[in-house]
């Protein structure tokens, strides 16, 4: 082999290892890379080139192989590793990589609960990227509102006011260190007293996000009057050093016992006073908390009458193991009027039905699935139980009443049975047999009605004035 014929062999050799070099450092393949591609669209990928990687918890798992200006908008063409498996509720974002702009393209791939994302298909979750100039032009016009703020507040203190600032200030200093004596003197029936208004307070339950939103609206009105009034300021700061005189002779009758607060702190039976008072409310609204009220609206069809009868509960439950029912009921046989008639002497005897609104009062006890029930039903006497199951969405009741048999053709107490069961979360239907001593009444009864839970209705009871001894 001649020399020259080496000499060409050997950089035939050195270019295809340099082209191979830099193909494998650039990421640019010889031949297509394999995999499938997806598609996502962006509004701005400014800092994304092609070649970017595509990461999927910090772990390559693809390339943009090509961005194209598609409607006003850049999508980008993503080749996906084979194994890497992206589903159909996928998001991707920009990932800024640092202040200078360079963005990544990062992928949360979805839960398998979805569809698998296919050759051709897109991404519809986007999320773009912080953009540093609006950031830098946000905290900038922050600087410049706080700089006016500064300005404001400047422009209302003058040297007068300072001056009367700063005795107001020594003078808060006396009332503070006075209301620290009291405070030492007095601190076992102060935490007492603390305590329950803290019970107090969580039992009217948690309002916070209404208060703040309340706040916000208070702050704005306020930064309003004071651009509006910031001259009036300075006068009323004269004003600050007689209030502030003012309140060091309250503190000091405090002290000595003058007055309703210095009383309360040195007069035990005014504490006392005080105290049960704490008690009471806090025990009115614990019970008031703990009350459920449930209302319920009821039909029935009475198939031997071929009437319906309507009914209206309301159940208060303080405890889950005890409540009252309070009911009104719409009883087509309510009432009979008889009237006699004598025509030429002969005596007819007309009997009339009448619809009648009927009152039920009851006392209930739990016992796990079963409740026994007595008190007033449908103004008379009455006794009842149910049976629960299905997780409490059907009900087996029992229910007797009018043992004197008052009511029309009726010879024998009124004995109920019925099922009722749930099919909604407030919707109910119900059947069973009614009046099964009496056979000149007894029958089939089908029906349903809705339940629900009024958590207002309860206050009504809390603010109802009690009857003390």
């Amino acid at each position: 082999m001649k020399t020259e014929l080496k000499v060409g062999v050997f950089a035939i050799i050195v270019i295809l290892t340099l082209s191979y070099m830099t193909f494998k450092v650039g990421g640019l393949g010889i031949t297509l890379k394999k995999g499938y591609r997806l598609y996502v669209v962006f509004d701005d990928i400014s800092g994304l080139d092609i070649k970017s990687r595509v990461k999927i918890a910090g772990v390559d798992a693809g390339i943009v192989e090509k961005i194209a200006l598609k409607n006003g908008k850049a999508e980008l063409t993503l080749l996906m590793e084979p194994d890497v498996k992206i589903y159909e509720d996928a998001e991707a974002s920009l990932k800024v990589a640092g202040f200078l702009g360079d963005k990544n393209l990062v992928l949360w791939s979805g839960t398998p609960a979805h569809a698998l994302l296919q050759e051709g298909d897109s991404i519809k979750k986007t999320k773009p990227a912080l953009d540093i100039d609006q950031l830098a032009n946000e905290l900038t016009s922050a600087a410049t509102y706080i700089s006016d703020l500064a300005e404001t507040i400047q422009s209302i203190f003058g040297e007068s006011e300072k001056k009367s600032l700063k005795e107001a200030i020594h003078n808060l200093k006396a009332i503070t260190e006075n209301v620290n004596e009291i405070v030492k003197e007095n601190r076992e029936p102060l935490r007492n007293i603390l305590a329950r208004l803290e019970k107090l307070s969580n039992s009217l339950g948690d309002k916070g996000p209404k208060i703040v939103d309340d706040l916000s609206r208070v702050a704005n009105d306020l930064k309003e009057v004071i651009e509006e009034n910031r001259y009036a300021f300075k006068d009323s700061m004269e004003n600050i050093k007689e209030v502030s005189k003012s309140a060091s002779n309250i503190a000091q009758k405090i002290e000595k016992g003058e007055g309703t607060i210095g009383k309360l702190l040195k007069e035990d039976n005014l504490y006392d006073s005080f105290n049960k008072v704490a008690e009471g409310a806090g025990k009115t609204f614990d019970t008031i908390e703990r009350m459920k009220t449930f209302m319920e609206f009821r039909s029935e069809y009475l198939t031997k009458e071929g009437n319906s009868k309507g009914y209206f509960n309301l159940t208060l439950q303080p405890r889950s193991d005890k409540y009252y029912i309070l009911g009104v009921v719409t009883d087509p046989m309510g009432s009979v009027e008889i009237t006699d008639t004598v025509i030429n002497g002969v005596k007819t005897t007309k009997e009339e039905t009448k619809r009648k609104i009927k009152f039920t009062a009851q006392f209930a006890k739990r016992f796990e699935d079963y409740v026994l029930r007595i008190g007033m039903i449908e103004n008379t006497f009455g006794l009842g139980a149910d049976y629960f199951l299905a997780n409490d969405k059907a009900k087996v009741s029992f229910n007797a009443w009018d043992f004197s048999a008052e009511e029309a053709r009726a010879e024998k107490a009124h004995v109920k049975i019925g099922f009722d069961y749930r099919i909604f979360k407030h919707i109910f239907i119900s059947g069973g047999i009614d009046n099964l001593l009496n056979g000149s009444r007894r029958g089939i009864y089908v029906g349903g009605g809705l339940e629900f839970e009024d958590e207002d209705f309860k206050y009504i009871f809390g603010v109802a004035p009690k009857l003390t001894k």
